[in-house]
């Protein structure tokens, strides 16, 4: 029996290295991929503080791309060698949230998500089915190709708040999420803005060429009304998940916010009144749908600075390590100052 090296979600506050046999294809259209490369998602984060959906004992990781090793009988668009990226959300294409257009709603996705409840790709091996599996440009490396996915999920939320080049945008946390949004946002909008409060992320932050404010420095509603005559800005982005109430001082009347970052354990009091009398549009999406092409096509064309996005690539076996430059100290389960924006493993 083959075996293979992997990084492991055991349960709560921890991740171990193990040593699994190499997954064998299960379904006539599964395909096994040899990894290339597998960044570290801030959903995995909240993984391991049980802030987010998971399953105990899973391989995680889903921003992963890699090479075909081997593919099932009833695989038809890909071949051994093809290099791929993933999207982690297998659909299945008949519910009728499939049907109607809305698929990141699919009931698959509660029970078959790679990397959260399906081994992923923190392994030197992992098994997708063809349907998910999307061919890389020549062009594209590794360690881009990791993104796509990633992109992919801001993708979907582009598309549903429907940026004008007119606008004003405040995207509110420069993480990944949020740098991927306000890179796009430069391409589209008149004004935009971020926000940042950890030093290192705020230093990356500045690098955008955009204002990069830290609100506990800044007076943010001050710096706001200053920026846009008073009225606010016409779009809000809360990347981060902890910010809808905040998002609600800085938009403008008939404004949009995008409720994007993912918390389960944050809940936040809003005065309805504010929103209605306003005419306030509170838009919410989850991952991808349909983004994954235009994902690839954007990456390819190198419109999006990645160069201070990635912050290092490192072996597997040093990924527990990882988590403490993303914030989270794995001892003591406490948050501590960032060292990182993305970090990708390499098996």
């Amino acid at each position: 029996m083959k075996t293979m090296q992997a990084l492991v979600f055991k349960k709560i506050g921890k991740i171990e290295p193990e040593t699994l046999p190499v997954p064998t294809l299960q379904e006539p259209t599964d395909v096994l991929i040899k990894v290339a490369a597998c960044g570290i998602c801030g959903s995995d984060i909240k993984i391991l503080e049980g802030k987010h959906a998971y399953k105990e004992n899973t391989v995680l990781g889903h921003e992963f791309c890699g090479t075909v090793a081997e593919i099932g009988p009833a695989v038809h668009s890909l071949k051994v060698g093809d290099r791929i990226a993933i999207d982690n959300n297998p659909r299945c294409g008949v519910c009728d949230y499939c049907r109607m257009g809305f698929s990141s709603q699919c009931e698959w996705i509660k029970e078959r998500t790679i990397g959260i409840f399906k081994n992923g790709g923190y392994a030197e091996y992992a098994v997708a089915p063809e349907s998910v599996c999307y061919k890389l440009p020549e062009s594209m490396d590794d360690i881009t190709a990791t993104q796509v996915e990633t992109l992919g999920t801001v993708m979907n939320g582009m598309n549903t708040v429907q940026m004008q080049p007119w606008d004003s945008v405040l995207v509110l946390g420069c993480g990944p999420i949020g740098y991927l949004f306000t890179s796009l946002a430069k391409n589209i909008a008149a004004e935009v803005m971020v926000t940042e409060i950890d030093p290192f992320r705020l230093n990356i932050a500045k690098q955008l060429d955009v204002p990069a404010l830290n609100p506990n420095e800044t007076d943010l509603a001050k710096e706001i009304k200053e920026r846009t005559n008073g009225k606010g800005v016409d779009i809000v982005i809360d990347a981060v998940g902890t910010q809808l109430g905040e998002a609600l001082k800085y938009v403008t009347a008939g404004g949009k916010i995008l409720a994007f970052g993912m918390d389960d354990s944050v809940q936040v009091a809003l005065t309805p009144y504010q929103v209605t009398r306003r005419a306030v549009k509170i838009l919410g999406t989850y991952i991808g749908q349909n983004t994954m092409l235009p994902s690839i096509k954007i990456l390819k064309s190198g419109k999006i600075n990645l160069k201070p996005f990635f912050t290092e690539t490192i072996k597997l076996q040093q990924g527990v390590e990882a988590f403490a430059k993303l914030g989270l100290d794995l001892k003591t389960m406490q948050h501590v100052p960032k060292k990182a924006l993305k970090i990708v493993l390499k098996p």
